[in-house]
């Protein structure tokens, strides 16, 4: 079997990389959240009872407890993970389309976060038992109120969103076909991992222990299972072969996608922003067309029986494309594809 390695004109540079300088808008406001608990937790320690009140009912009234160094924990831990992977994801310019709505919802939980963190303090540091502690449900407004005010201030400094001027909305152009002797044997295959999955999975994972040593591991145990699922779909093998294309995890055997090469009309390449095209990360449904999104750059697009578009992220798409292409013009003829044949 001969590999195929095929040197190809990549596609036009995109944008320049996010400047470091909206990261740090990203992680500003969870940094102001964890300075605002530790300074209140500072001035108020010595009148907080122990445990802490650290969760209340519909009524006001408290319902859970923790010691001070696990509300600590819990509440500078969580803004700490989410202002990471948050920062990470902006620093990677892995939302692009999306930054400003993704700074704003990040400057809105940091703004909740904080305000609740602070309210939880004040409210213990009232009373010596924590089981009189109250915190009435009026008290979660001026909150809300808060974080809408911190989202609304970050969506303004985040800046514009930078959309690409060759955004594609509809199937590539087909890659022209490799040239293959009549009795050649080729095959292709590339491994894509996520850096948004890579940040997220750890982060979860994180988040989990902090809930479970703060809280209880039963709410732990969600966070957990998301992080297992993040780290075992972070990477991908994205293989095209006279067999069609499969695309499989790194890590695990299973699930596999495979698309036969009888169902492929033509391979192309694409442009792809995850948020701006499809919404997120991961296998993702749109109308007319489905893929696997692990990252912003180059894909992979195939145009499938009936019309319907599947791509996958990974790089050297160009040379995927004009293999399945020849493959495809090999087993069918020149220009036929499944909605053309018998």
């Amino acid at each position: 079997m001969n590999a195929v390695n095929t040197a190809h004109a990549g596609p036009a540079a995109g944008p320049p990389a996010t400047r470091p300088w909206r990261a740090l808008i990203a992680v500003l406001p969870f940094l102001v959240a964890v300075a605002a608990v530790a300074a209140v937790f500072g001035a108020v320690r010595d009148r907080l009872p122990e445990p802490l009140a650290v969760h209340f009912a519909a009524d006001g009234t408290s319902d859970d407890f923790a010691t001070a160094a696990d509300f600590l924990t819990f509440a500078l831990g969580l803004p700490v993970v989410f202002g990471a992977v948050i920062g990470v994801l902006v620093l990677r310019d892995a939302v692009e389309g999306a930054l400003r709505w993704v700074i704003a919802t990040g400057y809105g939980l940091a703004g909740l976060y904080g305000c609740m963190g602070v309210l939880t303090l004040l409210e213990n540091a009232e009373t010596g038992d924590a089981a009189t502690v109250r915190l009435p449900m009026s008290h979660l407004g001026p909150a809300l109120g808060v974080a809408a005010l911190a989202a609304v201030v970050g969506r303004l400094c985040a800046g514009r969103d930078r959309i690409r001027a060759d955004k594609a909305a509809g199937p590539a152009p087909a890659a022209p076909p490799l040239d293959l002797g009549a009795d050649e044997t080729a095959g292709w295959s590339r491994t894509v991992a996520s850096p948004a999955l890579v940040a997220l999975g750890p982060g979860l994972l994180a988040a989990g222990v902090v809930v479970g040593l703060a809280v209880n591991w039963v709410g732990a145990a969600g966070l957990a299972f998301g992080a297992l699922i993040c780290v075992a779909f972070a990477g991908v093998r994205v293989t095209a072969d006279r067999r069609g294309l499969t695309v499989a995890s790194s890590l695990v055997p299973r699930p596999r996608l495979h698309i036969p090469l009888a169902r492929i009309a033509e391979a192309g390449v694409q442009q792809i922003s995850p948020l701006g095209d499809f919404g997120g990360w991961g296998y993702r449904l749109r109308s007319g067309r489905s893929g696997i999104v692990l990252r912003r750059g180059e894909a992979l697009a195939l145009r499938l029986a009936h019309g319907r578009v599947f791509v996958v992220t990974v790089d050297d798409a160009a040379t995927a494309a004009a293999l399945l292409n020849a493959l495809r013009d090999r087993a069918h003829g020149p220009g036929s594809g499944p909605e053309q044949g018998a």
